[in-house]
């Protein structure tokens, strides 16, 4: 089925984006209680949401896209030409990284001890490569139920999965995580779908039977719902964050006791400070589209959901050659620039783990990639990608999904980071400390996954 043309929810008098002279542009385009974006809202929960959108054939194409019948198998890893490279990751993972597995495993043993035996079936499963892990997706749509909706638990259970965050991240990736999830329950004010939008609506499942410091019982959990998706894996004091999705609609809280939070200000001005100071000749070989939407890239490179990302969910085995200008061909001061996006995308990683993720993604610099979609103006949205052999950064300004901006605004932001050749979900460390290489498509595998 191919993708819509549009959201299924665009008016004629949705504006195309907000009044730049606005001092907080979002509040230009929040919609009205009858617009059909947040229409009934007010009465559901996030299944009964989720079912109502089943009868638009817009985001009803996005549901079934996102369910566990259509995950793709087996898993083969991101690629730019299909072919897997082992080698990229060879000396990635040796020796001791420092993560944070005593204090990660306590809690989540902690966390494990919470749970009734129904909780436990529904959350636990026995290995990380359990295409389970997979199960990832990012709208506010309730898609393939599972594990512990912190909305649904009790208040211990709650703060056992937040203790999990805290104890497996950097102080600001915790902060940024809870971002996310602030943010998100603002959204659900702005939109009175508290119910459906809040700080809790996200899923946790965990993988491993039980966490373990010992490197051959990998352990690991994914944490995902609406603006926040992450998969984190140890194996001892390794460990491996992605992929992640991390957004925001609105970009920053301007009331209440959270006013000021904003997220992702360091991946927006330090990309546009690159790229505005770049030479016109070299600009223009970072651009791959003036044009932000489907005329200009193609149906194979933009959908009304991930408009111009093609690292989201479901596109775990995605090929994607390199494009745009190699970091080779960019100044000193915009190579820098390079290597802090790298940081701010993976800030989540604990100080000694992102160092060593830092040392793998230089020795791939004359591979890496830095590509640019839209214009570059001050006010103007645009996207950027960061592709290398063991990376895979995208930022994109997006199209209102509750907000009612008919074109991409600076108010509403997605951010994806994935690891290329089998990377994602820890399997290339997994696999090099001896468990034996899974392919994800047996019997076995689908029948669990089709369960959900």
């Amino acid at each position: 089925m191919a993708a819509p043309k549009d959201s299924g929810y665009i008016q004629t008098s949705d504006p195309s984006r907000p009044r730049s002279d606005a001092a907080v542009p979002f509040r230009d385009i929040i919609p009205p209680p009858t617009h059909p974006k947040i229409a009934g809202i007010e009465h559901c929960d996030a299944l009964s949401w989720t079912e109502s959108r089943r009868q638009i054939p817009a985001p009803a194409w996005l549901i079934s896209r996102l369910e566990a019948q259509n995950l793709e198998t087996p898993f083969r890893g991101f690629t730019s030409d299909g072919v897997v490279r082992d080698d990229v990751w060879s000396d990635a993972y040796s020796g001791d990284e420092g993560a944070p597995v005593e204090a990660a495993a306590e809690a989540a043993n902690a966390l494990l001890d919470l749970l009734s035996e129904e909780e436990r079936a529904r959350t636990v499963y026995d290995s990380v490569t359990d295409d389970a892990i997979r199960l990832w997706s990012n709208p506010e749509l309730y898609v393939n139920p599972g594990g512990l909706r912190l909305d649904e638990v009790s208040p211990a259970v709650r703060e056992g999965v937040h203790a999990l965050l805290r104890a497996s991240l950097s102080p600001e990736g915790y902060d940024k995580v809870l971002g996310c999830c602030l943010t998100n329950g603002f959204l659900g004010h702005l939109v009175n779908g508290r119910r459906v939008l809040n700080e809790d609506s996200y899923n946790l499942r965990f993988f491993g039977g039980r966490a373990s410091t010992d490197p051959a019982a990998p352990w690991g959990f994914t944490f995902f719902g609406h603006h926040l998706c992450m998969s984190v894996v140890f194996s001892g004091r390794r460990m491996v964050i992605g992929p992640t999705f991390m957004g925001a609609e609105p970009d920053r809280i301007d009331e209440g006791p959270n006013a000021g939070l904003r997220l992702f200000l360091t991946e927006e001005m330090e990309s546009l400070k690159l790229m505005q100071s770049l030479p016109p000749a070299l600009q223009e070989k970072a651009r791959l589209s003036e044009g932000m939407g489907e005329e200009a890239l193609g149906s194979e490179r933009w959908n009304p959901f991930d408009e111009r990302h093609l690292g989201g969910a479901r596109q775990d085995n995605r090929v994607l050659p390199f494009e745009g200008i190699p970091y080779t061909a960019l100044p000193a001061a915009q190579q820098t620039q390079i290597l802090a996006l790298y940081r701010a995308f993976n800030e989540y990683y604990p100080a000694s783990v992102l160092e060593r993720r830092v040392e793998t993604f230089k020795q791939h610099l004359d591979q890496t990639y830095f590509a640019w979609i839209g214009p570059h103006g001050d006010d103007d949205p645009y996207y950027f990608r960061i592709h290398s052999p063991v990376a895979f950064c995208e930022f994109d300004f997006h199209c209102g999904i509750f907000l009612t901006n008919s074109s991409p605004a600076r108010c509403h932001i997605h951010t994806i980071n994935r690891l290329p050749n089998r990377g994602d979900y820890g399997r290339a460390l997994v696999e090099q400390v001896g468990l034996k290489k899974v392919d994800s498509g047996t019997a076995a595998a689908e029948k669990k996954v089709a369960a959900l």
